[in-house]
């Protein structure tokens, strides 16, 4: 049986599918250029329900998904975005139990994708350099889940200086990553696997080359995604006018053990 939203963050869908996401608070009004909703009128509805504006205009209601959340966030630092988010999860192959170590917080869209692939174990450490930074990310992360998670902690330090602790995987969002790499000789478990988000192919070479010279990683592997959308319409099905183009490079690498003597 469906239950009232309630005074939630929500995300409001109109005829064209333009979303709006408004956090619902009792006395506040909705409104756009098709007139305006009460916000204690939405709080009693349901997931998917339809309601009309004062100008007659139907929007449906909905909790918002990761990518609703991330997508229609205000920011005020770059995120990674979920084609490229999903991809680290899978190629870092994050799974609920590990012990996870970020590095470059920024808005925090990986941290709270690191986090829901938890699922409450484990523990994801987050590096951050600028304590602006963290504390957004600590705000965006809050604002989704409701709550801080107790297994997140946000520590303000420059990973180029070190690791403190032993990881399971890696996950690593910054100008120079080949600073990083030999800090993983004793940061990373034997089998461990660290995935670099890096935005041109010059630093992806630099990168790269340091992984293969430092003598405890293999399978080093680089990719990007581009997504294409389709338009199915009628008898209309072609791809779209635009896709998402190139946003990064993804570079994939696993650590094994050196052999002694």
């Amino acid at each position: 049986m469906s239950q009232a939203i309630g005074y939630a963050l929500v995300i409001m869908s109109d005829k064209k599918e333009n979303k709006h996401m408004i956090t619902l608070k009792e006395g506040a009004r909705f409104s756009t250029q098709h007139g305006f909703i009460e916000h204690d009128e939405i709080a009693k509805l349901c997931q998917g329900d339809t309601i009309k504006s004062s100008m007659g205009h139907p929007y449906r209601v909905y909790l918002p998904t990761y990518m609703d959340f991330v997508m229609n966030i205000k920011r005020q630092a770059q995120i990674i975005y979920p084609k490229d988010a999903a991809a680290m999860l899978m190629w870092g192959d994050i799974a609920p139990r590990q012990n996870v170590l970020e590095s470059g917080v920024g808005q925090g869209a990986l941290s709270l994708a690191v986090l829901r692939a938890l699922a409450g174990t484990g523990k994801l450490t987050s590096y951050e350099l600028r304590a602006d930074f963290a504390e957004q990310a600590a705000g965006f992360i809050k604002k989704f889940l409701g709550e801080t998670p107790a297994n997140h902690e946000i520590q303000i330090r420059n990973i180029y200086d070190g690791i403190e602790g032993v990881y399971d995987r890696a996950l690593l969002d910054l100008p120079e990553p080949w600073h990083v790499v030999k800090h993983f000789e004793t940061g990373l478990i034997d089998g461990g696997i660290v995935v670099a988000y890096i935005p041109t192919v010059l630093q992806v070479k630099t990168y790269v080359d340091e992984l293969k010279a430092c003598g405890f990683f293999s399978e080093i592997e680089t990719a990007e995604l581009i997504r294409r959308p389709w338009k199915v319409d009628g008898l209309s099905v072609r791809p779209e006018m635009w896709i998402y183009n190139h946003s990064a490079f993804l570079v994939t690498a696993r650590k094994f053990r050196k052999n002694e003597g």
